[in-house]
């Protein structure tokens, strides 16, 4: 009978497992042997110890969790082959450990009276219960959501690399799971974004397949590919931002300042996508769409071993989606392949390396809207008016190729290397409109990007003791690269009398023929490196008290290669993290925070020195809930930004500014933002998960060379008032193969910030979706968004565009069949 050991790495350990071995041949329990001093099994399942145990193969758990305890495991190879375990990372004692490390695997683990533990198969459930996810109380969640049915997750390590829960985290987090993902049939980051509490899209303003995204006042510069750092935006007229969720298991939020992971950007928040991995089991699902405006997708999603023992995984997803926009002249065409390979080079070393390469081949642009010179929408505007030609379209092509390597180390401790390297390319043609002498004319414009990004980490992570307590420490050092390409042009007509005029109550897209465009009229380049150390600890002050501390060392160089063609250069630019946590009882937690974030500005002063870098500050208070054994997640926080060393006009040097135009620049502006942010997520019973959001948001100029200014709202197109619902319930009984749902976003009133006379008022919107499960494998889903119709506009511009409309009410069919 084969058998599999899990031994630590002692002489002792070695010692017993020669001796213990042709016994545990004879039968197929898992036996646990205690270490060199004797303990009463009442003291060994009490004692609380750190881990840090990755998700994977069971089998390489177990030995972790060995090498950790000084324990001695065998087991009949049969009860773990081809089994994964979720992890471990947090104190646990060691029943409570085995108990996680065992989740979904069909076993459990039994402490005798003479201290051995044994692993027994569960028995087995009847199948008519194994329909749908259901939350089972008492149960731990692990990292990944997928297939767990539920609305929140066990850890998260966006805020400070370490692998903290929601309560432990000393700042706001959100995480919308892979579950929520499909109750909502979300298909884009932009979709995602409109659903995490406290974080707004705006759409229209740029043009481009992707929206703008903000947080607590300020635009997110930061996206991470499963925890490195790239960065958003490509120029001040398009950006390209947006992403497909097809094949991610969740997104991370961490709002607020995060330059302790992020590097330099913004005091907005983090964005983390966290990508599917290979499989342990087989698993193979094929999911078709249709909905509104002849909007077909589907999508393949297959995971499983490679090789005999599960020593090589692989997962791949292929999705295709052929869609047309509710407004005219517009139609979709995106594909994506996503790759991965994961192999356990040895029980303690993990490698995996993945392709992803996504194409978007859009006609047309967003449509947005001009108004009136008064700054009065047009009445009687359909929803599908788009203004522009024909010849107008959208290119992206995204190729990403990512790669890590993990050992695991004695004690608990883990040596992570990761690469990401990416290469996105835009090319557009869009009609603008402007208003030369008072008539509305088109502007055919032409732009191009050539971008490269790549980002290193290398990581260090453990459990350390010091004064009679167990703590973590994370150390680690990072490489950022980035090469941004802009080049464009427009037609020769833009801007002049001489250009189409634009009559928005009769368009005719074809009527205007595709003009030459001169590609040299306008470039923008620059190169970016960023190199730092960082480091992180978590501190066990007492059993009630946690206190965080971390800092980020970095050294920033930006060349610019159009322009003036100067380098700025940023030496050891330090930024801190303080959070501090305490324990009120099992359940609830207080929190306070402190970190900043430090943004490089290109600008000059009188005498052609860049200015000093923005600094944002971030102070946050909370108390946090968690109940159900972390099924359910509740958070309240309170926060102040300031964002200062912003660049004003300098209206008492010179004009114009040497080697440039109008005055030059000074560091004086100041920004401050305030608010509060609640949320609630996860499983309010077995059967109804929920994710229920609010956030009010205060951000003023505090300091700026216009007087006017101090005390005026800084973004006044970014809701004060926002709230987002999710709702899925699980039916049971005679209905139990159903699980409906629905979804309610409303916000307050917002204007235009080029404009305060474009305004919208305060709106809601009401989704619905059900799904039915006729057998086991498969799945029916309706989505219908924007249930009530209401008719509002999405996000606002200026008097010539940017305005555009939200979706009117729309569905999607979905069938998912699990092979």
């Amino acid at each position: 009978m084969p058998t599999r050991l899990f031994t630590a790495r002692t002489p002792l350990a070695q010692a017993l497992r020669c001796a213990l071995f042709g016994g545990l041949l004879a039968g197929p329990a898992l036996l646990l042997a205690s270490p060199a001093v004797a303990q009463t099994p009442a003291a060994v399942s009490a004692e609380l110890h750190s881990f840090n145990i990755a998700a994977g193969p069971l089998d390489r758990a177990l030995s972790q969790f060995a090498d950790q305890l000084n324990l001695l495991f065998a087991a009949d190879a049969r009860l773990t082959a081809g089994k994964t375990s979720p992890g471990l990372r947090g104190q646990y004692s060691q029943q409570q450990g085995l108990q996680q490390l065992l989740q979904g695997s069909g076993l459990s683990a039994q402490t005798r009276a003479d201290g051995r533990v044994v692993l027994l198969p569960l028995p087995e459930a009847g199948a008519d219960l194994q329909l749908s996810p259901i939350t089972v109380t008492g149960q731990q969640l692990s990292a990944t959501t997928e297939g767990t049915g539920s609305y929140t997750t066990g850890s998260t390590s966006t805020a400070t690399k370490l692998p903290l829960s929601i309560r432990e985290t000393p700042q706001a987090v959100s995480v919308l799971t892979r579950q929520q993902i499909d109750d909502l049939n979300l298909t884009t980051l932009d979709d995602a974004v409109q659903n995490i509490t406290g974080l707004t899209m705006q759409k229209g303003y740029y043009t481009g397949d992707s929206g703008s995204f903000m947080a607590r006042g300020f635009p997110v510069s930061s996206i991470l590919l499963d925890g490195l750092p790239t960065s958003t935006g490509a120029n001040g007229t398009f950006n390209a931002d947006n992403d497909a969720l097809e094949i991610y298991d969740r997104v991370e939020v961490v709002r607020g300042a995060t330059g302790l992971t992020t590097g330099a950007g913004t005091p907005s928040a983090a964005i983390n996508l966290v990508r599917k991995r290979p499989t342990a089991d087989p698993q193979a699902s094929i999911t078709v769409s249709a909905g509104s405006w002849d909007n077909y997708r589907s999508v393949l999603d297959a995971a499983g071993p490679l090789t005999d023992g599960g020593v090589v995984r692989g997962r791949t997803v292929v999705s295709w989606q052929d869609a047309q926009r509710f407004y005219d002249y517009a139609r979709d065409r995106n594909h994506q392949f996503y790759g991965i390979l994961e192999a356990d080079l040895t029980p303690d070393t993990l490698a995996s390396i993945g392709f992803h390469y996504r194409k978007v081949d859009n006609d047309g642009i967003l449509a947005s809207q001009p108004t009136n010179t008064d700054g009065s929408f047009l009445e009687g505007l359909s929803r599908s008016i788009n203004l522009i030609n024909e010849f107008d379209y959208w290119r992206q092509t995204d190729k990403t190729l990512f790669a890590d390597l993990t050992q695991h180390l004695a004690g608990g401790w883990q040596l992570k290397a990761a690469a990401v390297w990416k290469r996105p390319e835009q090319d557009m043609l869009f009609t603008g409109l402007n208003r030369t002498a008072g008539v509305l004319r088109q502007s055919s414009q032409r732009y191009r990007l050539d971008n490269k990004q790549d980002s290193y980490d290398l990581s260090l992570t453990g459990p350390y003791r010091l004064f009679g307590r167990e703590h973590e420490l994370v150390l680690g050092a990072s490489y950022q690269q980035r090469e941004n390409r802009n080049w464009g042009g427009w037609a020769a007509y833009s801007w002049t009398a001489a250009a189409p005029a634009a009559d928005p109550y009769n368009w005719d897209a074809s009527a205007v023929p595709r003009p030459p465009i001169d590609m040299s009229l306008w470039t923008h380049a620059f190169d970016d490196q960023q190199k730092a150390v960082y480091a992180a600890t978590r501190l066990q002050l007492a059993d009630p008290l946690t206190l965080i501390l971390g800092t980020r060392v970095t050294w920033y160089e930006r060349e610019l290669l159009t322009g003036s063609g100067d380098t700025l250069k940023i030496n050891a630019e330090a930024v801190p993290y303080a959070g501090l946590v305490f324990d009120l009882d099992d359940n609830h937690s207080v929190y306070a925070s402190w970190t900043e974030i430090f943004e490089p500005q290109t600008v000059t002063d009188q005498y052609g020195d860049f200015l000093e870098p923005i600094t944002g500050t971030n102070y946050e208070l909370g108390i946090k809930g968690e109940y159900f054994d972390g099924q359910l997640n509740a958070s309240l926080a309170t926060f102040l930004i300031k964002q200062q060393n912003r660049a004003v006009s300098d209206l008492a040097g010179p004009n114009p500014c040497p080697g440039s135009w109008g005055y030059c620049s000074r560091a004086a502006g100041e920004v401050e933002s305030q608010g509060v942010e609640m949320e609630i997520s996860g499983a309010l019973t077995a059967n109804w998960q929920l994710t229920a959001g609010y956030a009010f948001i205060d951000a003023e100029f505090s300091k700026d060379t216009d007087p006017a200014n101090v005390g005026e709202p800084y973004d006044t197109d970014i809701p004060r008032h926002q709230f987002k619902l999710t709702s899925s319930h699980q039916l049971t009984g005679t209905l139990q193969r159903w699980r409906v749902g629905g979804s309610l976003y409303a916000q307050s009133d917002i204007q235009a910030s080029d404009d305060s006379r474009i305004q919208q008022p305060g709106y809601a919107t009401v989704g619905l979706h059900a799904a039915y499960r006729p057998t086991e494998q498969t799945e029916v889903r309706l989505n219908v968004n924007n249930l009530l119709d209401r008719e509002y506009y999405q996000s606002l511009g200026w008097t010539e565009g940017g305005n555009s409309f939200g979706a009117p009410r729309n569905y999607m069919l979905s069938l998912r069949y699990q092979l």
